[in-house]
């Protein structure tokens, strides 16, 4: 019997057709690659190479070795190049969270498209209007709106300025006439918010006058949308939901007041763990690429 990895001494001489050659190429002396290819022949029981002054010639034998070694050094490459693929594979468990809204529009086609791509990572999703405490690790990942986070424990990223406006069903637009200014809102009914985490809207509401017609009250923004588009009067929302609803019409520009800063959290701990760290940062792309891209398609339908 012989030792397998003497088959690289035997492939690095037969290319090389020196010792001498075949050890620099190996990184290893001169005299390990004489020993390793007598040893191989011992175990063999045969000649390899037929010696002479000018180098090493395979033998007979050893040509019809050859096909055969690099047979097993392609064998031993792929596996080798397997072992290091499996390792550099991104695996485990993240736990997401953030507003029924963003899980919508970016977190759900964010995980699909990441998952085309790492398929063994698992991704659980809490959609939750309340802050999930990422320090003591309710949640690897968040998406949160409004002011940052002032725990000095999390690692925060601006992604998004997100834009608001008035919305309305188109039919009830119709009906009622588009408003020249935000006064105008007062011959619509309104729909607003329930509930704690809405105060900019609120203040912005209430800045229009007594006579704003509140009709309906919800205590999520899924449900303030639904309301709108059963015709139940005008709602703020997000414009990246808003403009694609084709049965709603947007009243006004985006309403300076109303903008919303997005953040993308996590902790130290968590982005030194592969798998969440590399969904971080492809939700945060995702995110900034999705709003550039929806923005420049509504420029355009603007200005057509």
């Amino acid at each position: 019997m012989f030792d397998w990895n003497d088959l690289r001494f035997f492939l690095a001489v037969a290319r090389t057709g020196s010792t001498l050659a075949a050890g620099r190429s190996l990184k290893v002396a001169q005299a390990t690659v004489s020993r390793r290819i007598t040893m191989l022949e011992q175990g063999l029981g045969t000649p390899l190479f037929v010696r002479s002054p000018s180098g090493y010639t395979l033998s007979v034998r050893g040509q019809a070795m050859l096909p055969h070694a690099e047979a097993v050094e392609r064998e031993v490459e792929a596996l080798q190049n397997k072992v290091a693929a499996e390792g550099r594979r991104l695996s485990g468990t993240v736990r997401l969270t953030t507003v029924e809204s963003a899980t919508n529009v970016w977190l759900m086609p964010a995980i699909a498209a990441f998952r085309a791509q790492h398929p063994a990572v698992v991704a659980e999703i809490i959609v939750d209007d309340r802050a999930l405490d990422i320090a003591r690790g309710q949640a690897d990942i968040a998406i949160r709106f409004g002011n940052p986070p002032q725990d000095e424990s999390l690692v925060i990223r601006r992604i998004v300025e997100l834009r608001e406006s008035v919305y309305v069903r188109r039919d009830l637009a119709d009906e009622l006439g588009m408003p020249n200014s935000y006064e105008g809102l007062t011959r619509f009914p309104f729909i607003s918010f329930a509930g704690s985490g809405v105060g900019q809207i609120d203040r912005w509401v209430t800045s229009l006058g007594p006579d704003m017609q509140i009709a309906h009250r919800a205590n999520t923004l899924s449900a303030v949308i639904s309301a709108a588009r059963a015709g139940m009067g005008a709602a703020v929302m997000p414009c990246l939901i808003g403009d694609a609803l084709s049965n709603l019409v947007r009243l006004f520009p985006p309403i300076p007041e109303l903008t919303t800063p997005g953040w993308l959290v996590s902790t130290a701990a968590g982005r030194q763990q592969p798998h969440i760290r590399a969904l971080l940062d492809f939700i945060g792309d995702y995110v900034k690429q999705a709003v550039a891209d929806t923005e420049a398609r509504y420029r355009i339908a603007d200005a057509a």
